[in-house]
């Protein structure tokens, strides 16, 4: 496999409404991050935490789970430019993964990410919930209308989080428009995050809804040595390799096995290592 090229793609977005889909940005690992993509998507109305929800996983993958100080930052910087992801007097931001499970104690009870991953990061002075008030400042927990809040998004035009009712009102002035997609799959299990590859062309995504056809179909992903994508490595990919020998595939560029722009030594001795039908 190819390393996928780093750098911010358009993203794609089968959605219902009209809305204004950002750039897709990966926080690659050479830069401290974990290797996913992040993109705000603003529609033209408010919508529910819930539709966020369906419409992050529509397009392949979930609701942007903020798990430290330095993805909170990078997340809150692609949103915080954009003014039309923040509505009303209150600025109420983009929607994020988080969300309160039924029946916990509030204020701070029962926090989750829509992933799973732990709730261990939790900045009090980013927290609005009128306990750990911190530089946000903000109301008591549950104090519009008297309805449970408990969907996470920001606030404030700022690096504030703010426990909201699921609706996205907030007291009349404005509803929640906005919310940020993250896209952390890696079916095929090789350490790159599908979605980069997916945008690079290495993986076929014919449908375009950002899933590699190759794990919804339950095929191999990738075949080192399958020059022709033929499902074996055999004699075929041997002569591939053997008449594009010197230079960079031509008709064949994945010839070049390793990816170093020469066809060698080294691309002939995957083909023959992974010889026989692709598993």
């Amino acid at each position: 496999m190819k390393i996928a090229r780093e750098m911010a793609v358009a993203s794609s977005f089968a959605l219902a409404s009209t809305c204004l889909a950002q750039d897709a940005v990966q926080w690659r690992v050479q830069d401290g991050g974990n290797g996913h993509w992040y993109a705000v998507v603003v529609e033209s109305v408010g919508l529910t935490w819930s539709l966020a929800h369906e419409r992050a996983m529509s397009a392949g993958g979930h609701l942007a789970s903020v798990t430290s100080v330095a993805e909170d930052e990078l997340v809150f910087g692609l949103a915080s430019p954009l003014s039309a992801a923040w509505s009303g007097p209150y600025s109420l931001g983009p929607w994020l993964g988080g969300f309160q499970q039924d029946g916990a104690a509030e204020p701070a009870g029962g926090w989750a990410w829509v992933t799973g991953e732990p709730w261990d990061y939790r900045q009090p002075a980013t927290w609005n919930n009128g306990e750990e008030l911190g530089s946000c400042g903000g109301n008591a927990d549950n104090g519009g209308g008297g309805a449970s809040e408990n969907s996470l998004h920001y606030m404030w035009r700022a690096r504030c989080w703010n426990d909201a009712k699921s609706t996205g009102d907030y007291f009349g002035d404005g509803r929640v428009r906005a919310y940020v997609v993250e896209w952390s799959a890696d079916c095929n299990a090789d350490g790159i995050v599908d979605y980069g590859q997916i945008r690079a062309g290495e993986l076929d995504d014919a449908n375009g809804n950002n899933i590699p056809d190759c794990c919804e179909s339950g095929t191999a992903c990738d075949c080192v040595g399958d020059v022709d994508d033929s499902g074996a490595v055999n004699g075929v990919d041997l002569s591939i390799i053997l008449n594009a020998w010197g230079v960079g595939g031509g008709k064949y560029p994945e010839a070049d096995v390793n990816g170093d722009g020469a066809v060698d030594a080294v691309d002939l001795s995957f083909v023959l290592n992974a010889w026989g039908p692709c598993n």
